[in-house]
């Protein structure tokens, strides 16, 4: 024991006596790391390019290269994406490594004046990718056959190891040239070998959904990798023995390749391959490889299992409910439904096939009802295995209470109330009636001012004003406004309303009883205004009538409402006619405006819109029409449905219309008088209009007569039925705006009394 402390200490004062005289060798060494650590990114280029050599010379197919900071990124037809680096100037030996007409890999030291065989394969199934390291000890280049386990020194001619540091200086160490050229890649080798290799964006095959590394599967289990194709003309798939392959039909270029594990492994099963390979070739005799690494565990498959509950940390709100879901780790995918609560419960199989496949641990389920019970079915599969149904109920949170609107109380309290351009209020009405719809009376209507209807009794909507006619308004302007905007309309049946007066009516149902429910039979001088918002009007023959041999309406408005038209009838009703007297002067009328309406017939009806004549008694020349945004459903007129013999001007725009299962044309606009009546002051434009089948005597067109010509409208043999539903007995139309892409249409939220259930 002292023999040995006796040494230690003499080989310690040695260390200490000779300190000095070794900073200089450690000052090399510390050198030579610092000059090999710099040559870092000039070999790990060197290798990279190696790599990309190697599948370029093995038949590898391009589908896209981009360039960068001299770098050239490939990415070949099976998705794999390989890098080519020109290399940069640096004060060094560099191997120079190419592969000879041996298919083998060989190497230059002496920058390209000779060249060494490695003595092993470059390409091929038994193909070696060699790689390249600079000895940090001793600054020599090193070369590894497998993979980086062991490496050995690269030997120059005489046998002599290769030093990487050197007192020249070499540049693109590896490519004499790298370019696309035209549809090819091409590379020319500093050894001399060319390497053109066409780059084909039309073609592809290659797996996206495998994670990283090998794949691995329970003895029989099954799994599904999504795969990209594109100009694949055949493929040939192969697989290890006893794992079986097949690739679906691609659909929108998307395919599974299914594979299935042996349902055990054995000895004849154990096959030492990996690789489940899809080859594929396209038409021009271009091939590509595609696969991924197999590895069955060799025990039975388990079947998955998961578990839901309601998410611990977002609550729910009106529309929707968030779940947490817990699959189990074997298991490769899941689904759910969600459904009311009060529905019967889906077992597994209906849960994979109707249900939405989730992804991560949680979901959010939209588009839910307030204040309702739901319950999520969740089912996890891997393979053909399936989990139980797991499942959690929750309820949606209630929608806040909002107040109905009551147009009455709205009075009362001094609030306005907008009528069209009328506003409503005690200042401009200081005094107003509330009536049931059954104490409406001819004498009341004749008497005019503010009459609020009360809707509020569902059983009493109902009533029929009695008499043949009256002289509406003939005291003053009538206003009639139904009291809840929300609830069911009160459903009255008119006589003649013989407008004396201005006349303005919101959220009623009229009904016509006689030929013709408002005229201006007794206008008596005044050229009264009609307003109608928020209405149903049941159209009898003509719903508006201008029939004064000296006066006439002086405004029509029709907005937000629903328009029905008799079925049947022979003497084709419009919502607007004008009488055949002429009147000195012309009409005095200024305009008549229809918006957001519904026009419609239960059954295909031959009927007007407007009908304003078609010679020159019918003056109308101060007349400006504007129908924009309405829906117009089984409603056609071969005698034009908006027509008239001259116009101030003439805006038809985004209207929809819809007829079927009658053999007739339809045209949707005519002014008659083209010398008066110029192009300059009609817009017939956006317009959808559809029937079927089209033909020479079926069809719609957006003008018959005049100078002026629409622009933009969609009509005859392309266009496809405007509507994503249609109910004619409830008047329900909804437009489709993946269809009719313009915005044309009426709209049903603004009708708040309109219910679709």
């Amino acid at each position: 024991m002292k023999k040995y402390l006796i040494l230690i200490f003499v080989a310690l004062a040695a260390v200490f006596q000779s300190c000095d005289n070794n900073d200089d060798l450690w000052d090399a060494i510390d050198d030579l790391k610092s000059r090999v650590q710099a040559l870092e990114t000039q070999v790990d280029a060197l290798n990279g390019n190696i790599e990309a050599l190697q599948k370029l010379y093995g038949g590898a197919t391009i589908s896209k290269v981009e360039t960068s900071d001299g770098k050239y990124l490939i990415t070949l037809t099976n998705g794999e994406t390989i890098e080519l680096v020109q290399g940069s100037e640096a004060e060094a030996v560099i191997p120079i490594v190419s592969i000879n007409d041996k298919g083998e890999w060989q190497v230059s030291i002496d920058n390209g004046a000779t060249f060494t065989s490695l003595g092993v394969k470059a390409v091929a199934e038994d193909g070696t990718t060699p790689r390249f390291r600079i000895d940090e000890a001793t600054g020599y280049w090193q070369v590894s056959y497998d993979g980086g386990t062991s490496f050995e020194n690269v030997k120059d001619t005489k046998g002599q190891p290769v030093k990487a540091i050197g007192s020249g200086t070499v540049t693109d160490k590896f490519f004499e040239e790298v370019k696309v050229d035209g549809g090819d890649l091409y590379i020319r080798l500093l050894g001399g070998e060319e390497l053109r290799i066409p780059i084909v964006s039309d073609f592809f095959c290659r797996i996206v959904t495998p994670t990283e590394g090998v794949q691995t599967f329970d003895a029989g289990a099954t799994k599904r990798f999504v795969v990209e194709i594109r100009g694949v003309e055949q493929v040939k798939l192969s697989a290890p023995e006893g794992w079986s392959a097949r690739l679906t039909d691609a659909v929108d270029e998307r395919a599974e390749l299914i594979v299935t594990a042996p349902a055990a492994v054995t000895r004849a099963t154990a096959d030492t391959s990996k690789d489940v390979a899809i080859e594929a070739f396209a038409a021009g005799g271009l091939s590509t490889v595609a696969k991924i690494q197999v590895e069955s565990t060799g025990t039975a498959p388990a079947a998955p299992t998961v578990a839901v509950t309601n998410s611990a940390t977002v609550e729910p709100t009106q529309s929707a409910l968030t779940f947490d879901v817990a699959p189990s780790a074997n298991a490769d995918g899941w689904k759910y439904l969600c459904l009311k609560s009060t529905e019967a419960a889906p077992d597994a199989a209906r849960v994979l096939a109707e249900g939405t496949a989730g992804a991560g641990t949680g979901v959010t389920v939209g588009n839910l009802e307030a204040n309702t019970a739901y319950t999520i079915y969740v089912v996890a599969y891997a393979g053909d295995l399936t989990s139980e149904v797991a499942s959690v109920g929750n309820t949606t949170a209630a929608a806040p209470v909002t107040a109905e609107t009551d147009y009455y109380q709205d009075y009362q309290d001094g609030k306005d109330i907008a009528l069209g351009d009328l506003t409503i209020n005690k200042t401009v009405y200081p005094e107003a009636q509330l009536l049931k719809p059954s104490e409406l009376t001819a004498a009341i209507l004749q008497t005019g001012g503010l009459i609020f209807v009360d809707n509020s009794d569902e059983s009493a909507l109902a009533h029929t004003v009695n008499g043949t006619s009256v002289n509406a308004g003939q005291t003053s302007a009538l206003v009639l406004i139904g009291r809840y905007k929300e609830r069911e309309q009160a459903a009255l049946t008119l006589p003649e309303m013989r407008c004396n007066r201005n006349v303005a009516v919101m959220n009623l149902h009229l009904i016509g009883n006689t030929d013709n429910t408002f005229t201006t039979t007794n206008a008596k001088n005044l050229n009264p205004d009609l307003l109608l918002v928020d209405c149903t009007l049941d159209v009898k023959r003509y719903f508006i009538y201008d029939n004064n041999g000296n006066w006439s309406f002086n405004n029509i408005l029709i907005n937000n409402s629903f328009v029905m038209y008799p079925v049947g009838a022979t003497n084709q009703p419009a919502l607007y006619s004008i009488t055949t007297t002429a009147k000195a002067g012309g009409y005095p009328m200024q305009s008549i405006k229809l918006t957001n309406n519904v026009l419609y017939a239960t059954a295909p009806t031959q009927a007007y819109i407007l009908q304003c004549g078609n010679n020159a008694q019918y003056d109308t020349k101060n007349l400006r029409i504007e129908i924009t945004g309405n829906t117009l459903y089984n409603i056609y007129q071969p005698n034009i449905m908006i027509r008239a013999y001259v116009l101030a001007g003439l805006t038809v725009t985004k209207n929809v219309g819809y007829y079927t299962g009658v053999t007739a044309k339809s045209y949707l606009t005519g002014v008659y008088d083209t010398a008066g009546f110029t192009a300059d002051k009609a817009e017939v434009t956006y317009n959808y209009l559809y029937t079927a089948p089209v033909s020479d005597t079926n069809f719609w067109s957006a003008k018959h007569t005049g100078s002026y010509t629409p622009a933009n409208n969609q009509m005859g043999d392309g266009v496809e039925a405007p509507f994503s539903s249609m109910d004619a007995a409830k008047g329900y139309f909804p437009v489709d705006a993946s269809v009719v892409k313009t915005g044309a249409g009426a709209t049903y939220d603004t009708k708040a009394w309109f219910k679709t259930e």
